[in-house]
């Protein structure tokens, strides 16, 4: 993920989450909490995963028993392969990458833990002021930027009206406009470095942008943008974005582990759900500026994993064409 939602950062934001997680390690590779057995958790550095990183810092996971080792990747991409190479135990990321992992054959995966759910307002469609763009009937035959493709390929270079999303923000965005009436089909998408979005807003390359946070906040401050449509809301209100996700056979071997950590990362989440230190921890943990920190919407922690929810995605995803055969929740969870 946030949120901010699970958005695809620059360089310079992974940078800045990186140093922090750096600081005060007992480990080169990110952020560390000693005792117990040790398990070692990819990251891509923001907000959906804020209560992993305090929950560590502040000896949650340590009091269940564990050393776990934090460390971050700049993306998704990088952190999958560092999950089938087994270099780290568990990574965190976006339901659709991985979900389109295990349904292409690309691995056998474990879902260990819901990470982050969506809320309204933290992925949205937005326009430049008096740009007429309001509604989601107002994007036919326009140009939307959106987050890099980054497990699930984008077929048609580097503009697509295809009808077959690529990503977690897409997949949500047209299944709304599907839902308001609107052919996706209709709309040219274009993946672009999010941190590039609001400089081609601006200089009108593209009609909107399909946003983050903290995008959304910064085009709103910036620009005074507009939202022409809520990502999450109606068919996908509420709709679980990321997760913590392990092999299959990491998860059959070490189940009392992974129990440990479902149950630290819980009371993280909790934490988190309930204010705790993230507000004044986020400009730190995400390298966004206080401004920013005090303005982003975030979305929320689920302190369980409610199999039904997550599969609310799957169904999405093969509904959309994005995976060929429909893809259970409970036999991720339970395999």
């Amino acid at each position: 993920m946030f949120r901010y939602r699970p958005f695809r950062r620059g360089p310079c934001l992974f940078l800045a989450s990186a140093t922090l997680l750096a600081a005060g390690c007992t480990s080169a590779t990110g952020l560390t909490a000693a005792g117990g057995t040790s398990i070692t958790v990819a990251v891509i550095s923001g907000t959906d995963n804020a209560p992993l990183v305090i929950g560590v810092r502040e000896g949650l996971f340590r009091d269940h028993g564990l050393n776990v080792i934090v460390k971050p990747y700049p993306s998704l991409r990088p952190e999958f392969q560092a999950l089938k190479n087994g270099t780290v135990d568990i990574a965190a990321g976006d339901y659709a990458d991985f979900f389109y992992a295990q349904a292409a054959g690309k691995s056998s995966l474990h879902l260990v833990a819901d990470g982050y759910d969506a809320r309204s307002g933290v992925m949205a469609v937005l326009s430049l002021p008096g740009s007429g763009i309001t509604s989601p009937q107002d994007l036919v035959h326009k140009v939307v930027a959106t987050p890099l493709p980054q497990l699930i390929p984008s077929t048609n270079g580097p503009y697509t009206s295809n009808s077959v999303p690529y990503s977690i923000e897409t997949l949500a965005t047209e299944s709304v406009l599907n839902s308001d009436g609107v052919t996706p089909t209709d709309v040219t998408w274009k993946p672009t470095p999010p941190e590039d979005m609001i400089r081609k807003l601006r200089g009108g390359q593209v009609d909107a942008i399909l946003a983050t946070e903290p995008y959304i906040t910064q085009a709103e401050s910036r620009l005074g943008a507009v939202e022409a449509m809520d990502s999450c809301s109606g068919l996908t209100a509420n709709l679980p974005l990321s997760g913590y996700f392990s092999l299959a056979a990491y998860a059959a071997a070490h189940s009392e582990q992974l129990q440990q950590f479902q149950a630290a990362l819980a009371s993280a989440q909790a934490n988190a759900a309930a204010g705790g230190s993230l507000p004044a921890m986020l400009p730190h943990l995400t390298g966004m500026s206080m401004q920013d920190a005090a303005l982003v919407t975030i979305g929320s922690y689920p302190t369980s994993l409610i199999v039904g929810q997550v599969q609310r995605v799957a169904d999405l995803m093969y509904n959309s064409g994005m995976i060929n055969t429909p893809l259970s929740v409970s036999r991720l969870v339970s395999g």
